[in-house]
């Protein structure tokens, strides 16, 4: 079987779609982090010094006579900096005195920790990627008339099954750890360091120290879940239609309309949860996110436990089609 897994890393990084996959999310990344450092104010890239808890307080309270004269202004007088300020101060002074009341010394706001963490925003991006790659697994045989040719080698057909499956599951670890790593690299350049690994989020229940490795490894994990489930689901398809454009409408479908389903049902229906749009993004139960669940009663055992359980049952429905099918004609 470990032939047939290089076999398909050969396929498929001998080709220059692959690489240019890489070099659109890099060219994305570099485009958000230029927009951002050119429309950043000056307190982006502002760092506290050993003094800090003076700075801090100054901070706050300069924070607060800008918004005690932004409210003097008539509304039809406020300038952009104005509203935006107005939007978005308030969040400042909360986060800064939350520093000081934990002692923690609060990095730039265009910070490196906090850009690393951001990267989870970007997930559904490099899916849309392992999705295109999936999708033609299987079904890109069908179509050139290869699969015949494979399925005369001495593996079996499952072994042929795995294979490419395996294949799916390591392209997205690749495509995930290149992604966090351009992220590190080019913030290295972009984002001031932190003084150290706690960090200030909004989370639901309000403003909350983090760790900062621990947080990120339980995101690294919930964002590879959610990029081998789809991975998962376009291979899957492949199998069955047999066409590359089917299987990746109907996943792109499911990546794209699922939550809407999700909100859709849960006016109607407290037995949302038994939806698996509804448990495939574990990423909602990090501490970094501050949305509601759409019900109450979901819990990341829960959701994990719901991804593992269906993806053996789609994997196992798609290995028998798979191994019964004649490929005759």
């Amino acid at each position: 079987m470990f032939k047939l897994v290089i076999n398909e890393f050969n396929k498929y990084f001998n080709r220059l779609g692959t690489y240019m996959m890489l070099v659109i999310i890099v060219a994305f990344m570099l485009l958000g982090t230029f927009l951002g450092m050119k429309f950043s104010s000056a307190d982006n890239s502002k760092e506290y010094t050993s003094n800090w808890k003076t700075e801090v307080k100054q901070d706050i309270e300069k924070y607060h006579q800008r918004l005690a004269t932004i409210a003097k202004k008539k509304e039809d007088n406020k300038s952009l900096n104005d509203i935006t300020d107005e939007a978005t101060l308030g969040e400042k002074i909360q986060k800064l005195e939350f520093y000081l009341k934990e002692d923690v010394q609060p990095p730039a706001t265009n910070n490196f920790y906090q850009t690393l963490l951001d990267t989870n925003g970007f997930i559904s991006f490099v899916t849309i990627m392992i999705i295109i790659i999936c999708s033609s697994l299987m079904s890109r045989e069908h179509q050139q008339g290869t699969i015949k040719l494979l399925l005369i080698r001495p593996a079996s057909r499952l072994k042929i099954f795995f294979s490419k499956y395996i294949f799916a599951i390591l392209v997205s670890f690749i495509f995930l750890i290149f992604t966090y790593g351009m992220t590190a690299l080019i913030s290295l350049f972009s984002t001031k360091m932190n003084p150290s690994a706690t960090l200030a989020v909004s989370g639901r229940k309000g403003l909350k120290m983090i760790n900062v490795y621990d947080v990120l490894g339980q995101q690294l994990f919930a964002n590879l879940l959610f990029i081998v489930t789809f991975a998962t689901i376009a291979f899957v398809l492949s199998v069955i239609f047999k066409n590359t454009a089917l299987s990746l409408g109907v996943t792109f479908a499911l990546m794209f309309f699922g939550d809407l389903v999700v909100m859709f049902l849960s006016s109607k229906t407290k037995l949302v949860e038994w939806i698996w749009p509804a448990n495939w993004d574990l990423s909602k139960y990090l501490a970094t996110n501050s949305s509601e669940l759409v019900d109450k009663d979901l819990s990341f055992a829960f959701s994990l436990s719901y991804d593992i359980v269906m993806l053996i049952v789609i994997l196992t429905v798609a290995a028998w089609i798979f191994n019964k099918r004649d490929v005759a004609n």
